[in-house]
């Protein structure tokens, strides 16, 4: 199939990979709202259950590079068929569950499949929309995350109050049917590119157990001190697999992407300048829940409601972003973006217990308005600076990043905060008080991450 056929049925393909991402993203966001009733029916502490979701993203970050190298061999018809199997296997488990530990494995056999479909997500949109329409197809599909984000939590309540748990995933098993049907239908005529070499996947194995080492080190500095053998014990077996990463992509032989990407300019300030922003917008969606439900006193489904503004300017302004990004470049969007979300940080960072929840919604537009300017086109620039033999791994790439700068935002802006409430505990008794003074300063720690960060948008090329 030609280029030309390939771009006319564009829209065919899109709806694929578009059917996946809506729903591993909606499962996240209906899973979050369900957390508290599945403790309950288990009898689990809070600790506990959060592993129903760590062991979800441990496995996505961990597997995301290895999945990308693996579609470049094997094509986007087997990637999507992998993921849609694996994505029904593991909601058929999770509804079946009779214990904690059975779901837990059951989201591991759906991450999978996600892990899969975030993978290659960017680089099939890159390949079936022409490079005249980049930014526009991954507008497109961030329009589609942003609407799984959306329609999670009202669902969530909706389906919660008519049944069990069970069904916010039992919901999954006719969208993967039909997934499934589609991928195998649609992307018939694809044709996998030959090899010449034999793909070698120790770098990408490497760099995937350096991932998983290093987030589950983070996850656990909540739990236990730095010094705790579990956590440094990690980051030594993160470091080693990261020095066998290096070793195997500094020889062409055995490289997966190989490490001369990396004097691609527009590479690796694409791909920085996203991995520092979910570090910063990590910190906002942990701690921001806790300041309306203790400091403000909101029901948790007022707090829902506030949460919806970033998802929805997401949804609304990502699309247009990408389309202007196609006209005029990728430096402005991506600086004026980044300017916008600093900005909401640090109007973030001013709230305290008398602020008015008008400025709340004020602070939240101006991020979710950022987030949405920067991300379309710093992702088209990113996908557009590497040659087409290299989209499919570089499309994991991204997701990775994503994935691992949400990781070490929320182990960063837990530690951080708990560091600022211990230390001010002994002056300040007041609980919302006390909250607000550990709050303000990791925002602001934010905040400057963000102007950091801001250089590298500035000064890559515009195209």
């Amino acid at each position: 199939m030609t280029s030309s056929e390939i771009h006319a049925r564009k829209y065919h393909y899109f709806a694929v990979g578009a059917i996946g991402t809506f729903m591993s993203t909606l499962d996240g966001s209906i899973l979050n709202v369900a957390l508290p009733t599945i403790s309950n029916e288990f009898f689990a502490s809070v600790g506990t259950v959060a592993w129903v979701v760590l062991a979800y993203s441990l496995t996505v970050v961990s597997l995301m590079m290895v999945f990308g190298a693996w579609t470049d061999r094997k094509g986007y018809r087997f990637a999507y068929q992998f993921a849609y199997l694996f994505f029904f296997l593991g909601s058929v488990g999770c509804v079946f569950s009779v214990s904690l530990h059975m779901l837990i494995v059951s989201r591991v056999i759906q991450a999978i499949g996600a892990a899969m479909f975030q993978a290659v997500g960017p680089g099939m949109v890159t390949l079936v929309f022409p490079d005249k329409e980049r930014g526009k197809g991954i507008g497109l599909m961030v329009m589609v995350v942003a609407a799984g984000m959306v329609t999670g939590p009202p669902l969530a309540g909706f389906l919660l109050h008519l049944f069990s748990w069970q069904a916010l995933f039992a919901i999954n098993l006719p969208i993967c049917l039909l997934g499934l049907f589609l991928a195998t239908r649609v992307f018939k005529g694809f044709v996998v590119p030959a090899k010449l070499k034999r793909l070698r996947l120790s770098g990408a194995f490497s760099i995937s157990f350096a991932l998983f080492a290093g987030a589950m080190a983070l996850s656990l500095i909540d739990e236990y001190p730095l010094s705790d053998f579990r956590i440094w014990g990690l980051v030594v077996i993160s470091l080693i697999a990261v020095m066998q990463f290096l070793r195997s992509e500094s020889n062409p032989e055995t490289a997966l992407i190989g490490l001369g990407i990396f004097r691609n300019r527009q590479f690796t300030m694409s791909l920085t300048a996203g991995l520092l922003t979910f570090v910063t917008l990590s910190g906002v969606l942990i701690l921001l829940p806790f300041y309306l439900e203790r400091v403000q006193g909101f029901e948790p489904k007022q707090v829902g409601m506030y949460l919806i503004i970033l998802p929805l300017l997401m949804f609304l302004l990502a699309p247009i972003s990408g389309r202007i990004s196609d006209r005029i470049g990728f430096r402005f969007l991506t600086s004026f973006g980044m300017v916008i979300l600093a900005v909401g940080l640090y109007l973030l960072s001013l709230l305290d217990m008398n602020s008015d929840t008008s400025f709340i919604i004020i602070c939240l537009v101006f991020l979710g308005s950022g987030l949405s300017i920067f991300n379309t086109p710093n992702s088209s620039a990113l996908m557009g600076s590497v040659t087409p033999e290299q989209r499919a791994i570089t499309s994991g790439i991204i997701s990775t990043s994503r994935n691992l700068g949400m990781s070490i935002g929320v182990a960063l802006s837990t530690a951080l905060f708990a560091y600022y409430e211990a230390s001010n505990s002994a002056t300040i008794t007041d609980t919302k008080e006390l909250f607000v003074s550990a709050y303000q300063p990791v925002l602001l720690i934010g905040f400057g991450i963000a102007v950091v960060s801001l250089p590298l948008s500035i000064f890559r090329s515009n195209r």
